[in-house]
């Protein structure tokens, strides 16, 4: 029983995260560049890390970091088990048993990263937006 909750749940995070993808999340920063970088002050916070770029732009970084944990479980296995005995009449025989028994599936731990760099001009507008990481991931939009 725990174990169809835990593959259940496993399935269901899958499906809502299926349609996330990496094009979608380019899509999504690409709507930044040209904004005001108050905008993104406002909506992303502060960033991570800033640099001054030798050109006199600026660089802000974003880490974002998303961790996920999956319950332990005991999870049955079967196995088929041969012995050779002497029978009553003092033939060696053989019998196979299959054996169920519970196996302990420990907890899991996945983290993913995302890092986002906002490239920000003397005018205080998004110029450029790269991002790497395999968390970086967003709905992507119909055109």
């Amino acid at each position: 029983m725990k174990q169809r909750i835990a593959t259940l749940v496993l399935v269901a995070s899958l499906a809502a995260s299926a349609c996330e993808t990496a094009e979608g999340y380019r899509q999504q920063m690409t709507d930044w560049q040209g904004r005001s970088s108050d905008d993104l002050l406002l909506q992303w916070g502060p960033p991570t890390q800033k640099a001054t770029m030798t050109d006199g732009r600026e660089m802000w970084s974003y880490q974002k970091q998303t961790t996920t944990q999956t319950a332990g479980y005991y999870q049955d296995q079967t196995r088929q088990v041969t012995r050779t005995f002497t029978d009553k009449d003092g033939k060696q025989r053989q019998e196979t048993i299959s054996e169920t028994y519970p196996v302990w599936q420990p907890p899991t731990t996945n983290t993913l990263a995302c890092n986002t760099r906002f490239v920000i001009s003397k005018q205080h507008r998004v110029d450029l937006v790269t991002f790497d990481g395999s968390a970086c991931v967003a709905p992507e939009r119909k055109n």
